[in-house]
């Protein structure tokens, strides 16, 4: 079916449905888990109380948002589901995708081996914590590959452990402009857990495949004669060997060496009542780890001490890097993971606010936030051709145990490769009632820095670079409540930012940019409504993004354009709820890449410009509760781009020999056209049990090792007793091979995505 056919026969649908009947906030959605009773700042909230007269998810912070599609993940399913990261708990959610190495830790300065994630296939995501970003306007972390790249400039596993976590806002969209002029894609919104009025412990120890144990410990309570301190601690400690998968190429399972990672984090959040509207928080968070850095999985294929031989003899010739030249040539990087390269990092986050006043849900408060972020890599790996002449032994060889038993780590005694990343700000926020207007502003200062340090292999030399950015940012919105069925919601956004400098990185700024947007939401019924909205989008250029040179040394523009959303969700009775939602993004300064050979080098050349991108996705979710006991959510989401030349430049999509170079490829075929996602829930006495579902098709073979791939994950739970409980959680339940990740540099398979892993664990209560 045709992508227009789509959009017009998920509409029709919808429409049709809109003859039906039913109570909107008794609908029971399973996209939203657990939404019968959870915790609301420490109070609890009833079914009636959990949406409001839209369908909205009601949260701590949902007084920001101005319509789109809203899914909140709440303490009790991270809690029966059992997610480990951020990442396990939002990949259920539709329109999520994520590219990653298959492994934990990336490697840092290249986007083809970091996590990184798309909301409705654009990576311009802001992730927050309590409602602040976590991301460093000055990172340059997230390099290489800008079309494909990971704008979201965060890695979601190292901002805080899961035990610390309360709920999880996904906001698809630009429907919460207050966070960015640059959320194109939608926000990622981590809300932390509050100490509550009764003291209690949780111990949850768990142990599974590939020697995986995580180990959780968290204390919650209040102190003080009128119970106006309240505190809450979590420590985590999450530990593996390597990892194993089903090989897409060779339909065989093998260890994917250098895998291995142990990650610890500790966080401790206090508040106090002083009366009336008035608090004070204050929270801190430490992440620290050390994993195993692989770069990419074997080539089985070429496996071999013949192929070896030839794959090493290739590079010493024109154009021997690269799997397109040298077919097998990422079977090199086994050096990093047998010889004990690895990437590690430690953070360190202080955040302290002063709420002075609420008024209608809206929050006044002042905050001080600190960011200390420090990343670096160690690279052990010998040279592939040794001083003498002779090449490295093939690791499967007699002589490799010898070889590398006496091996002299001298150029990993050190980081060859550090990051340490440092913001501070200060952020003022007032909100006011006055008649039917919900009035919120807000202006944020922050301070942003990174110290690069990057070892120079031919100097010997340790290369230093200092990049610095200050920003201001202010907003104000104005929620208009028209009458009870229909919210309109102006907003204005500016946005200033300093130059960056900083060798290569140098950019000029110093602009004040406005950017407006206006939302709207209207209940046609009490099963019926839909939203509207407009936002004008501004992302700076920032340090990372001239990690791939510009022709002729040119500067890159700001990226400029244009988002609409438009969402309709609809009761069928009370036990089944339809949401359609569609997103236009117009950009016409978007940054991107294109390949082109350079004869003087004999070699490709990638180059970073300017360019016009239309993408559109369109999203339909049905969420369905059978009975008390089971409930069903089934999801469909449709992504498509489109790279143009801008008006009088030269930009030829086919400019490049190589068809895996152009920008269209570049983007279109790295991720499946199609996502599917079904997930089922059984709760019944002491028992829970749940099944997840994606199903990705459409997947070029250019790319991806099959069309098509299905991943199941499960989990069990049973309640001993209302202090213990044991459970087992098992991914990638069939063993499938599949990939989300793709460099024609590595080519097909490269990242492969972990095989069918078992966890089996016990959680205390005291």
């Amino acid at each position: 079916m045709k992508r227009k056919s789509i959009l017009k026969a998920g509409l029709a649908a919808i429409m049709l449905t809109s003859l039906a009947g039913g109570a909107y906030n008794t609908a029971y959605a399973a996209f939203d888990e657990n939404l019968n009773t959870y915790t609301l700042d420490a109070v609890i909230v009833n079914a009636e109380r959990t949406k409001n007269q839209f369908g909205d998810t009601i949260t701590e912070q949902s007084y920001y948002r101005t319509g789109g599609d809203v899914k909140v993940i709440t303490r009790e399913e991270i809690e029966k589901r059992h997610y480990n990261d951020v990442t396990e708990a939002i990949k259920r959610v539709p329109g999520v995708t994520f590219t990653n190495a298959g492994y934990r830790g990336g490697e840092y300065g290249y986007n083809s081996y970091n996590n990184s994630m798309a909301i409705n296939g654009d990576t311009r995501v802001i992730v927050l914590v309590d409602g602040r970003r976590v991301d460093n306007s000055t990172s340059t972390r997230f390099g290489d590959r800008v079309s494909s790249a990971g704008r979201t400039m965060v890695d979601l596993n190292q901002v805080v452990s899961m035990a610390s976590v309360d709920k999880i806002e996904v906001i698809k969209g630009p429907g919460a402009s207050v966070y960015g002029a640059d959320a194109t894609g939608g926000v990622i919104n981590i809300i932390t857990r509050k100490g509550a009025v009764k003291n209690q412990g949780t111990i949850d120890i768990s142990t599974g495949s590939w020697k995986k144990h995580i180990y959780n410990i968290s204390y919650s309570g209040s102190a003080g004669n009128d119970k106006s301190w309240k505190y809450f601690f979590s420590a985590t400690r999450n530990m593996a060997h390597d990892s194993k998968y089903h090989d897409g190429l060779t339909d065989e399972d093998h260890t994917y060496k250098g895998t291995n990672y142990k990650e610890e984090g500790v966080n401790f959040r206090l508040d106090k009542d002083l009366g009336g509207d008035k608090e004070l928080k204050f929270w801190y968070n430490h992440q620290n780890g050390k994993d195993g850095y692989p770069i990419t999985a074997r080539d089985w294929r070429y496996w071999s001490q013949a192929e070896w031989n030839r794959i090493i003899e290739r590079t010493t010739r024109p154009g021997g890097y690269g799997n397109t030249d040298n077919p097998g040539y990422r079977n090199l990087f086994s050096l990093d993971a047998l010889s004990g390269s690895y990437n590690a990092y430690r953070n360190n986050d202080v955040d302290i606010s002063y709420t002075f006043k609420k008024e209608n849900g809206m929050e006044s408060f002042v905050r001080f936030y600190s960011q200390k972020h420090h990343y670096w890599g160690v690279d052990r790996y010998p040279d592939w051709i040794l001083d003498d002449g002779s090449y490295v032994p093939f690791p499967d060889s007699p002589e490799w145990d010898s070889f590398i038993k006496n091996y002299k780590f001298s150029k990993g005694l050190s980081p060859t490769l550090s990051y340490y990343e440092e913001n501070h700000g200060f952020q003022l926020q007032y909100g006011k009632s006055l008649g039917i207007n919900d009035i919120l502003a807000s202006v944020t200062i922050d301070k942003a820095k990174q110290l690069k340090t990057q070892l120079n292999r031919k100097t010997n030399q340790n290369e230093m670079t200092t990049v610095h950015r200050d920003s201001v940012f202010g907003f104000v919105q104005d929620k208009i409540h028209i009458n009870d069925h229909w919210d309109l919601t102006p907003a204005l956004r500016f946005s200033h930012y300093s130059d960056f400098v900083g060798g290569k990185y140098s950019h000029a700024g110093g602009d004040t940019i406005y950017t407006p947007a206006i939302n709207t939401e209207y209940a046609f019924s009490d099963s019926f409504s839909g939203y509207v909205g407009w936002t004008k989008i501004y992302r700076p250029i920032k340090a990372r993004d001239y990690s791939i040179a510009t022709p002729n040394g040119d500067a890159l523009d700001d990226e400029k354009g244009d988002v609409y959303t438009i969402g309709l969700r609809k009761n069928i009775g009370d036990k089944t709820t339809v949401n359609v939602n569609y997103d236009w993004t117009k950009m016409k300064n978007a940054v991107t890449y294109y390949t082109v050979w350079d004869t003087a080098s004999d070699d490709w050349r990638s180059r970073a410009v300017n360019a016009k991108e239309k993408k559109e996705s369109f999203n339909v979710t049905l969420d369905h509760q059978f009975n008390e006991n089971w409930t069903l959510s089934l999801a469909y989401t449709y992504l498509h781009d489109k790279w143009e030349a801008k008006h009088g430049e030269e930009f030829d999509p086919d400019i490049s020999l190589n068809e895996n170079s152009n920008v269209n490829t570049m983007i279109n075929k790295l991720r499946p056209a199609n996502h599917y996602t079904a997930n089922l829930s059984f709760e019944k006495g002491k028992w829970y049990t749940g099944l997840l579902a994606n199903w990705y098709t459409g997947c070029s073979t250019e790319a991806f090792t099959h069309k098509r791939a299905l991943v199941l994950d499960w989990n069990l739970n049973y309640e001993i007793n209302k202090d213990i409980s044991t459970y087992v959680t098992v991914t990638n339940l069939t063993n499938q091979a599949y990939e989300n990740a793709y460099s024609a540099y590595n080519g097909k398979g490269a990242a492969p995505q972990p095989g069918r892993a078992w966890m089996f664990g016990v959680k205390y209560k005291f």
